[in-house]
């Protein structure tokens, strides 16, 4: 089972700076281990630091307290506002992520769509195939779904949005975000 975690920081952004470190630590351990599915930072278009999405394995509410539990962001009190959101992620033609030994890329590379709405992820399996979309996750708990693709600016995410069957009548929320590569496990059907 899979749950994701939006959460978003305080108003002190010298929080984030000071766990950083300890946070980038954990996370490379935590997807070693396969407790991270997949973990970003939310950030504003300009390109600021407003959070985090991290995707984990967790069987149920006592998975998500032990990931929080050894989280610096959340220990540390960067994160304020949390929600946990249980997640059903769909075989898809994935793309393989880059190996953890990659270079971090510069500046924005992806945009994370939290989707509020009816969706039928099946019909994105073009898009993972041809490597736009790195990961999609229905929510579980009402409908809609969390979306992880390479539109490297917020007019190019918002044009495929309003042009896509499958988003057009769900109210999303959107972030740019950077991918850092991690020794993650490979999502279900990736090649």
């Amino acid at each position: 089972m899979a749950y994701a975690i939006i959460a978003f920081d305080g108003p002190d952004p010298s929080r984030r700076a000071a766990a950083r470190e300890r946070h980038i630590a954990s996370i490379v351990v935590m997807a070693r281990e396969g407790t991270l599915l997949l973990g970003l930072p939310l950030h504003g278009a300009e390109g600021r630091s407003l959070g985090s999405l991290m995707v984990i394995d967790a069987q149920d509410q006592g998975g998500v307290d032990a990931y929080l539990a050894r989280e610096p962001f959340a220990t540390g009190g960067v994160w304020q506002d949390i929600a946990c959101r249980k997640l059903r992620i769909p075989t898809l033609p994935w793309r393989p992520w880059p190996a953890a030994a990659a270079p971090m890329p510069p500046g924005r590379g992806h945009s994370i769509v939290i989707a509020a709405g009816a969706t039928d992820l099946a019909r994105l399996a073009p898009m993972a195939e041809a490597g736009g979309l790195i990961f999609a996750a229905e929510t579980l708990d009402t409908p809609g779904a969390i979306l992880v693709t390479t539109h490297r600016d917020d007019a190019a995410a918002r044009a495929w949005l309003a042009g896509e069957p499958v988003l057009r009548h769900a109210t999303v929320a959107l972030h740019a975000t950077l991918f850092r590569p991690l020794a993650y496990r490979p999502l279900p059907g990736m090649g």
